[in-house]
């Protein structure tokens, strides 16, 4: 047997095969603390564990044991309550198939669309290992850094989590009158690396505000907070939580983007009004510049379609049959419709869309191309989610959040 088929203890099935693998930041002690997912590189709609995206916006906290866990929940509520993960898994559960989407992902194609210039790359990625050394040392990036670095892409995954429905345990605390949201909070603490914030923008030449050493939370609208399928889960793709995932309870919000997705829980309180959370006050919001008075939180994703082979790189290509592929998710619904068009947008034709179609997880998506002529062709892709939404929905905003534009695939056949 060829050498190049056996990896560890596994032969894995064919010569020269290798894993995917995550493109990791790590701290001094050499654990991962950031990654990108080579979403070019995997297969199925759920994303391998150990590749999956990582961002963390404070300092990853020391594991607590699950034995030692518990969850505080407060607040406009008849009965205070504290729960074990024991507790909790005596209630109803229920498994999420969703998407987990940094808000930031693929920022830097709003740049390019707009401006043109480069386009951002999904297999060269920014180097992570550097972000990660300058968080630890609490180093800022130049404006002219920051123009020069790879922008975020990648900071997507799909995974399975199973859980309890939020709602199960508002219910047995007892919601009171007036109730508009629920407070959550992490055990992860420290100060907001603005570094992160000034890469968000692209530019580093304005004053942030800086809250000092604070607790990540946010403030979860009751409405969503009550959909069946927000959850606090304790596993992730069929097995216990990583640590870095959030262990030993996070929270799963389908459709909206991961700065939602609190990890480390400890805390719930139910609220009569909306409190100035500052990730979702200061950072995570949208707006026309860091002065405008005006801006908002962000909440659920857009409609998203990516196209994944061919890519750029790929070029050039030999004339005849080649399969156009990608994903497609939505914010608000499952998708309904991807179009492919081969000449930039002018005309466009049905692509199929593989089975199954879920509400929060992403579809693949394939048309048959059958090329006899040479020449330059940009490939775009289209989705429309079953709310109607067609992409894209997110204007440009100045952390540019949400990206949902269409981006091409330029190709040239010989």
């Amino acid at each position: 047997m060829a050498r190049g088929e056996i990896e560890g203890d596994w032969v894995m099935g064919w010569p020269d095969r290798k894993r995917a693998t995550l493109i990791p930041g790590k701290d001094a002690q050499g654990r991962v603390i950031n990654g990108r997912a080579p979403l070019t590189e995997l297969e199925g709609l759920i994303t391998p564990t150990d590749v999956y995206y990582v961002v963390n916006q404070l300092e990853v906290p020391e594991p607590v044991h699950p034995d030692d866990w518990t969850l505080a929940i407060g607040g406009e509520i008849e009965r205070p309550i504290e729960l074990s993960l024991k507790d909790l898994r005596k209630l109803p559960g229920r498994t999420v198939r969703a998407v987990t989407e940094c808000a930031g992902n693929d920022a830097g194609f709003f740049d390019y669309l707009m401006k043109g210039g480069r386009k951002p790359s999904r297999i060269n990625q920014q180097d992570m290992q550097k972000r990660a050394e300058m968080r630890e040392k609490g180093e800022l990036p130049s404006t002219e850094e920051i123009g020069n670095e790879s922008t975020t892409t990648c900071a997507v995954s799909g995974g399975e989590f199973t859980g309890v429905p939020l709602a199960e345990v508002l219910k047995r605390a007892g919601l009171k009158p007036g109730a508009v949201c629920v407070r959550m909070e992490g055990f992860d603490r420290g100060r907001p690396d603005l570094a992160v914030q000034y890469r968000s923008v692209g530019r580093s030449d304005f004053q942030l505000v800086d809250p000092g050493v604070i607790n990540y939370e946010k403030a979860l609208p009751l409405e969503k907070a009550l959909d069946p399928d927000t959850l606090l889960a304790w596993s992730m793709n069929g097995e216990y939580l990583l640590h870095i995932h959030g262990a030993p309870v996070r929270m799963v919000v389908p459709g909206w983007s991961g700065n939602w997705w609190v990890k480390w829980l400890q805390k719930l309180e139910v609220m009569n009004r909306m409190p100035a959370c500052y990730y979702q006050t200061h950072y995570f919001v949208y707006g026309g510049s860091p002065e405008d008075p005006h801006k908002h939180m962000i909440t659920a994703m857009g409609v998203r379609c990516i196209i994944i082979d061919p890519l750029d790189e790929d070029s050039p290509l030999p004339r005849g049959s080649h399969r156009i592929r990608g994903l497609a998710w939505s914010g608000m619904g499952a998708i309904a419709r991807v179009e492919v068009s081969l000449d930039g947008g002018k005309t466009w034709r049905e692509a199929h869309i593989e089975e199954p179609r879920e509400k929060w997880l992403w579809v693949r998506w394939s048309h048959l191309w059958e090329v006899d002529q040479p020449g330059h062709y940009r490939i775009v892709a289209r989705a429309t989610d079953e709310t109607g939404r067609v992409q894209p929905q997110t204007p440009w905003n100045y952390q540019r959040k949400h990206f949902d534009g269409i981006v091409p695939a330029d190709v040239t056949i010989v």
